[in-house]
């Protein structure tokens, strides 16, 4: 099947980087700022005036329309595909309740946004359907990435259905589930002996020298504007029941960017009148943004772009959520600026928090989720602890990637019977 045309958004008007505020055209070349550098990321702007005015010239423009599926959104994305095609093809996930889950968990309602049915198994699909609908818009036919694996396979998965290449840079440590996704699709995986953050920044050096196309979601500000579909979905398809709070999981901080983003912006456009607050789930041992956030001794709101730099530190991360397993959130001033814009937070989890949240959401909700799309449901405990939520309210999840990426974790939470005779 013959790729289809992409075009840019005309209501998207450029990129402005989170801490010099430059502003870049949308033909700009680059990823981060020209002048701030990697820690300079691009932050994808509209004319939401414009959007806001063909909002109001039809009242179902958000809720309904001829296109399903992330592309549903045209009109809040950067690049709009003139014709569907299984490259770019995704989403489109109704939201299921959970009411056995909400009623163990002391809250008045329980959402849970379940992307583990996504094609690869994860809500990064979104991202890499943007990207792969970028290259092709570009011209390039070779893209890669970094990843702790759900990014590789959102990547290896969308590659192969659009028939481009994809080289992938994971971690030595990665889950071998994971690995075999990258493979049998047929990407270029290179596995780097060392940290997640170190394998980010050889992919960074590779794409520049060889003049790929970077799916590295928290150097690429277009990919955020994918995983904002999310919420969007989330939102129309729950009329008359926004949630009070939604709980995201935190790595790089692109996820909860987007959803903070996406809320914004449905606030500026007068689709929800009021915003729930988006709180930040990491695990204790990857939780740079969360001590941050509580050892703020300020308004989060107030810090600028490079204060926030300051105040986030770098760790080494340790943690069995691998896919928020990050020392240097990438994207952490943009993802402190949006959540803190929402009445939000950041918290932390541990480890057992998130195993024994990955059996409560299969035995309560149905869903089989990873240590890191299962965090955002562990946070909730830590959060009614704090005070951050209250039992009368309606609470979504996030849930971001399948528990058949990393069946070891699972089996933690679990204990397999001893087999006994036949005959018995």
């Amino acid at each position: 099947m013959p790729l289809p045309v992409v075009t840019s958004n005309p209501l998207w008007t450029g990129c402005r980087c989170v801490v010099c505020n430059r502003v870049y055209p949308i033909d700009y070349a680059g990823f981060v700022c020209a002048d701030c550098g990697v820690d300079g990321i691009l932050d994808v702007e509209y004319d939401l005036d414009d959007l806001a005015a063909k909002a109001r010239a039809d009242s179902r423009w958000f809720a309904s329309g001829p296109v399903s599926g992330l592309w549903r959104f045209a009109d809040q994305l950067p690049v709009q595909p003139e014709a569907r095609h299984p490259g770019w093809d995704v989403a489109g996930l109704a939201p299921l309740t959970a009411p056995r889950l909400a009623q163990h968990l002391g809250l008045a309602a329980l959402i849970l946004k379940d992307d583990t049915r996504l094609p690869s198994g994860s809500l990064k699909d979104r991202a890499a359907a943007v990207a792969i609908a970028r290259a092709v818009q570009l011209g390039i036919d070779h893209i890669a990435c970094a990843s702790t694996g759900n990014a590789a396979a959102s990547l290896a998965v969308m590659a192969a259905r659009a028939g481009l290449k994809a080289s992938i840079f994971v971690p030595a440590a990665a889950p071998r589930a994971k690995l075999a996704q990258l493979l049998v699709h047929g990407s270029d995986l290179v596995r780097v002996d060392g940290t997640y953050d170190q394998t980010f920044d050889l992919s960074l050096r590779r794409i520049e020298q060889h003049g790929w196309y970077s799916r590295n979601c928290a150097h690429n500000p277009l990919l955020v504007e994918g995983k904002k579909t999310a919420i969007l979905e989330l939102v129309r398809d729950c009329p008359g029941a926004l949630p009070d709070v939604v709980m995201v999981p935190v790595g790089d901080g692109c996820i909860v960017s987007s959803v903070a983003k996406g809320l914004l912006e449905l606030h500026h456009l007068r689709i929800i009148d009021r915003l729930p607050r988006v709180i930040g789930v990491q695990a204790a041992g990857a939780a740079p943004l969360a001590s941050a956030w509580r050892d703020c001794r300020r308004d989060p709101a107030t810090l600028s772009g490079p204060g926030i730099l300051a105040a986030v530190p770098s760790i080494v991360p340790q943690t069995l959520a691998d896919s928020i397993s990050v020392g240097i959130p990438r994207n952490r001033v943009k993802a402190w600026r949006y959540v803190s814009r929402t009445g939000g937070a950041f918290l932390a989890v541990p480890d057992e928090a998130i195993t024994e949240a990955i059996g409560q959401l299969a035995r309560l909700a149905g869903v089989f989720a990873e240590p890191s799309g299962a965090a955002g449901l562990a946070g909730i405990i830590a959060a009614r602890d704090q005070g951050l939520i209250k039992g009368t309210e309606a609470v979504a999840v996030l849930v971001t990637g399948n528990g058949l990426k990393d069946v070891d974790a699972a089996l933690a939470a679990v204990t397999i019977p001893e087999p006994i005779d036949p005959a018995a």
